[in-house]
């Protein structure tokens, strides 16, 4: 009759296997666990700034705490799409745009004048994502 010996050999493949599956489900499925909801959203951020041509806009989005989640850039004062992911509650963004601007006869006169623009707006946003349109009016 055999004897059960705890050293015979039978229990080392066991003790390996349930390690390796610890050490898998430690790196591989714990730090996921610990991520939060992902919201998205998508803003169409447009200007206005009546009878006058744009220049280089940049656009900053933030949410409601102040952190920056989003910027964006507009050449010549053209709508802005600029995509935001956050992993904490959104309740509002806030887009801030700043550039530059001219009068409408830039083009043909001899020494054009630029000055600078800026605007903020803001808008309320769902928790779980959406797409929103905002409209900066801008003023120097």
């Amino acid at each position: 009759m055999h004897k059960f010996r705890p050293d015979d050999g039978r229990l080392k493949p066991l003790f390996a296997a349930l390690a390796l599956a610890f050490v898998l489900f430690g790196c591989c499925i714990v730090p996921s666990m610990g991520q939060g909801v992902t919201a998205g959203f998508t803003l169409y951020v447009r200007f206005f700034y009546p009878i006058h041509w744009l220049y280089n806009l940049q656009v900053t989005i933030y949410d409601q705490t102040g952190k920056i989640v989003g910027t964006g850039f507009s050449a010549d004062g053209s709508l802005v799409v600029i995509p935001v992911r956050t992993e904490r509650p959104t309740n509002w963004l806030s887009a801030s745009a700043l550039g530059y601007a001219s009068d409408p006869l830039t083009v043909i006169e001899a020494s054009p004048r630029f000055w600078v623009v800026g605007g903020t707006s803001t808008i309320p946003v769902e928790n779980i994502g959406g797409d929103y349109w905002v409209v900066i009016q801008l003023s120097q």
